[in-house]
């Protein structure tokens, strides 16, 4: 096959990626969304973080571009580790993005990916840590070819063609427990709506305490307990209201149940969630509000995103399972030993002292 001549450029800078990005005719998912990616970095990078990502073009239009970045240890001992965007934050301020690739125009992907291979290796770093990719995307593909590596099947992506779902193609049991939710949700008066873009804060405000509440009877902070969280989201919302949103379940206009998404063109992606557990604990909220929505929702696709291979909570839904795999790959594999050994010795060292 003869290709044309493509050129790389490497992207250090996170403004020239957002104008790079955007004057573009690559479209990816609202997790690839440069706004989303800027937002993302803005909030959480620190000083050790490096973006290194390269773009393609052929002649002056870009064709490809591969969001990585890296984090630089402090310390020899510790390894310094490639993320793509939107991803390597803090455990507890997580924002948890999945899908993240490297975007190709399609016709260019063997050739980007050869290209690719070659400049990966002239980063310098001691690990690759990629969670929640499609098995069948091009990151997996480029570490298929850099490395040899075989990515498990550890995951599943839930997603529902909504053309191809209806209410009575799901199980029996789910239509009953649907059903008498609805029943029991008309007699006390409860309705079921899409959010105003201008009612957004007041739900999402909402939402938090819901989903605090619900965490902290487990023992733990649950998502919005992080400021970083909370000020990521603010911002996505005031920079464009139409990537996030919410339905809802109200009594006398005061919500019980809220879902929040977010969303591109085609796909609603279901992200967090809660609902009066206090009050109306037997009433099937969460159930009901995601079957309401399947079937109120103007998008092609609703996306519970990923799961465990067996998660009977998303299954009981009627979604399609499409692969999806979480990577880490050691390229220092004695570094990752070593940080390892000296982690455990300071955890020992804390409890003893």
């Amino acid at each position: 096959m003869t290709y044309k001549k493509i050129r790389v450029e490497l992207i250090k800078h996170l403004s020239v990626y957002a104008t790079t990005v955007t004057k573009s005719n690559l479209t990816g998912h609202v997790f690839n969304n440069p706004l989303f990616s800027k937002i993302w970095f803005t909030t959480f990078s620190q000083p050790n973080w490096h973006l290194a990502t390269f773009a393609f073009f052929d002649q002056k239009s870009l064709i490809a571009i591969a969001p990585f970045y890296i984090q630089k240890s402090k310390y020899f001992f510790m390894p310094t580790k490639l993320y793509p965007l939107t991803q390597g934050e803090s455990e507890d301020a997580e924002i948890a993005t999945e899908y993240c690739d490297i975007l190709i125009t399609p016709g260019y992907e063997e050739q980007v990916l050869t290209e690719l291979s070659k400049k990966l290796k002239s980063l310098k770093f001691d690990q690759i840590i990629w969670r929640a990719a499609l098995s069948n995307s091009n990151i997996v593909k480029l570490l298929n070819k850099t490395y040899d590596i075989q990515t498990d099947n550890s995951h599943a992506r839930y997603i529902i063609e909504r053309s191809n779902w209806s209410l009575e193609s799901l199980r029996k049991n789910t239509r009953s427990r649907y059903r008498r939710s609805l029943n029991q949700l008309h007699k006390i008066k409860a309705t079921f709506c899409w959010v105003d873009e201008n009612k957004q804060n007041e739900y999402i405000d909402k939402l938090s305490t819901f989903h605090q509440i619900r965490w902290e009877k487990k023992g733990e902070t649950g998502a919005f307990f992080h400021p970083d969280f909370r000020i990521f989201h603010q911002q996505l919302r005031q920079a464009n209201p139409r990537n996030i949103v919410i339905s809802a379940i109200c009594i006398d206009s005061q919500p019980i149940a809220i879902n929040y998404y977010l969303t591109d063109k085609e796909t609603l992606y279901f992200y967090q969630c809660g609902w009066d557990e206090v009050n109306h604990s037997k009433f099937s909220l969460g159930m009901a509000l995601h079957i309401w929505s399947i079937e109120h929702c103007n998008h092609k696709y609703y996306d519970f995103m990923m799961g465990g291979l067996n998660d009977s909570y998303k299954q009981k839904f009627g979604c399609e399972q499409i692969p999806m795999t979480n990577i880490v790959l050691n390229i220092t594999p004695w570094k990752i030993f070593l940080s390892k050994v000296i982690h455990k010795i300071k955890i020992l060292f804390i409890k003893n002292h």
